[in-house]
């Protein structure tokens, strides 16, 4: 055993010893409902949980039923009276579990498809959407970065980067000596923990997490809700890093007199809902803000399923009726309270939101884009939501052609299909496929 994975057990251990059994973590959590387990089970499945984590093993019947349907909402974490991040607790445990129910190689092969997969459509869409010398910046190894603050991006918003420039315009605009690191090169690791391939986790995620120290960074601006968790509770409280590491939201909250004084104070009047998800930090509370802040800018409250799942997609993707009807719910919601725009915490949710506009009379954002448009920054582009809106494709089909050849990538029709059932098989709202999938088939058969 590696001094990581004894590091892992004790964190497990300590939660063990400090748990009175009382079954509030298992009576909270949404997806053991949703799975349709009993809540009269509570304190068994607690039993179950200590026996694990104690004597190791395969899980009992009930317990892998719970550690399969656990979506890190952190509910469970919020309800211990005892101050226990469950959350952590039953991520180690459902490692621990796999560990004994399988070999290690089927899990290594799983995360590594999982991995191949992911990376393709990063490259493709983030090549399909961003400048050259902008991709070289991102993806240079972090520790040789000189800068104090680090922007870690991770993968998956480079599906969505004009998120990532917004963020990069907002941090120009404090003056900040900082730099932007990330994509495949610098993964959390997640899927290799989540099929329990530890070792390729050390090599993957737990070294990413050291190169951040190795680059002096005194900060480390995390974007990614799940790059965030993974870091906070994996890395972090096994050992002490030698840098702060925040959620982006938080560290603009805490400036938020530095860029209020750079507003512009002419701003478009908007009354804005914003897509809630609790289970990382303090973002909701640091979103809203921030929000608050913009002029001309009504936040309208609304009631929400936000402690469901931490972000959309990911491990809430396996109770897909359920993320449909948060999502019909939050938009028709927004109508109905005379809302004109909906607010986007993360990527994930942005990808699935973002097509909301082919069926609502509502615009759909993400955070960055109200921040750096009231700092007179912003306007890029948001192409992924033109592919999922539907209708013309000419404006993101040029853009795609000119960033394709600067990027020296090639798309073929194979990645196209690819691409289309990744845009349009997530769980959200959007107009119809064929329009990206004809318009993108046209532009690889040009060669």
């Amino acid at each position: 055993m590696s001094s990581y994975a004894e590091r892992l057990e004790s964190l497990a251990a300590e939660a063990a010893d400090r748990c009175t059994s009382c079954g509030k973590c298992f009576e909270a959590c949404p997806t053991a409902r949703e799975a349709g387990m009993d809540g009269g089970g509570a304190r068994e499945r607690v039993a179950e949980l200590l026996a694990l984590t104690r004597h190791g093993g395969a899980a009992a019947e009930g317990l892998s039923q719970w550690l399969g349907a656990c979506d890190g909402s952190a509910r469970c974490s919020a309800a211990c009276p005892e101050g226990i991040n469950v959350r952590q607790w039953v991520t180690i445990a459902k490692l621990k579990a796999l560990e004994a129910a399988r070999p290690r190689e089927v899990g290594a092969t799983n995360a590594a498809g999982r991995f191949r997969h992911m990376a393709q459509a990063v490259r493709l869409l983030a090549g399909m959407q961003l400048p050259s010398e902008t991709l070289r910046r991102i993806v240079a190894p972090a520790e040789r970065r000189t800068a104090d603050v680090l922007f870690y991006t991770g993968c998956n918003v480079l599906r969505t980067p004009h998120i990532v420039l917004n963020v990069m315009d907002i941090l120009d605009s404090l003056e900040l000596d900082f730099d932007v690191v990330g994509g495949t090169a610098h993964c959390c690791g997640v899927y290799q923990f989540q099929e329990a391939d530890l070792p390729t986790y050390e090599r993957i995620g737990h070294r990413t997490f050291r190169r951040f120290g190795q680059s002096g960074a005194s900060k480390v601006l995390t974007w990614c809700p799940t790059c965030t968790k993974n870091f906070d509770e994996l890395e972090k409280d096994v050992e002490a890093p030698g840098f702060d590491l925040g959620h982006v939201s938080e560290f603009l909250a805490a400036n938020l007199a530095a860029l209020e004084a750079r507003f512009v104070a002419d701003q478009p009047k908007r009354r804005v809902v914003v897509h809630e998800h609790l289970g990382i930090g303090a973002t909701v509370a640091s979103i809203a803000k921030l929000l608050r802040a913009v002029p001309n800018l009504e936040l309208i409250e609304l009631a929400q399923d936000s402690g469901f799942s931490y972000a959309c997609g990911g491990q809430a993707a396996k109770f897909k009726e359920r993320e449909q009807a948060i999502h019909r719910g939050l938009v028709q919601g927004a109508v109905a309270a005379g809302a004109d725009t909906i607010v986007t915490m993360y990527h994930s949710c942005h990808r699935a939101l973002s097509g909301a506009e082919a069926i609502y009379p509502l615009r759909v954002v993400n955070f960055t884009d109200v921040l750096a448009e009231a700092l007179g920054r912003g306007g890029h582009p948001d192409y992924y939501q033109l592919y999922k809106r539907g209708g013309a494709m000419d404006e993101a089909v040029g853009a795609a052609r000119a960033f394709l050849a600067n990027n020296g990538v090639r798309i073929d029709e194979a990645s196209v299909q690819s691409l289309t059932a990744d845009i349009f098989n997530e769980t959200g709202l959007g107009g119809p496929r064929e329009a990206f999938q004809q318009a993108f088939t046209a532009l690889a058969r040009e060669g």
